[in-house]
């Protein structure tokens, strides 16, 4: 999986309104492009349906999981491995992963999509 070398982008999304049931507000964001091998693309699509049916615990029904959240998901669950399943020998590296983890955790507006 190669990102481009571009700088990111600013996203224009436009701020959630007030009358939205989940008006938080969405942090800023960039945009990055990465190519994906049919194998991967596979794979991520699986993904995104296996979290969509793990929401249905907590909805009733499975919810949409795009492409995007799956991503983060899985960003968030390899940071989860690295503390919690394997020694990172540097302190400073390992306190780097628990607070980009912490952060994904504290800033969650994708809904139910973390692992």
């Amino acid at each position: 999986m190669a990102a481009t070398n571009e700088p990111p982008a600013k996203s224009s999304d436009p701020e959630p309104s007030a009358s939205e049931p989940s008006a938080a507000k969405m942090p800023e964001r960039s945009e990055r492009a990465f190519g994906f091998t049919p194998a991967e693309e596979t794979a991520l699509a699986a993904l995104a349906a296996g979290l969509s049916t793990l929401t249905t615990g907590l909805a009733g029904r499975p919810l949409p999981v795009s492409d995007e959240d799956a991503v983060i998901a899985a960003i968030e669950h390899a940071l989860s491995r690295m503390i919690e399943d394997y020694e990172v020998p540097d302190p400073t590296i390992r306190a780097q992963v628990t607070t980009a983890r912490n952060n994904l955790r504290t800033h969650w507006t994708r809904g139910a999509a973390s692992m």
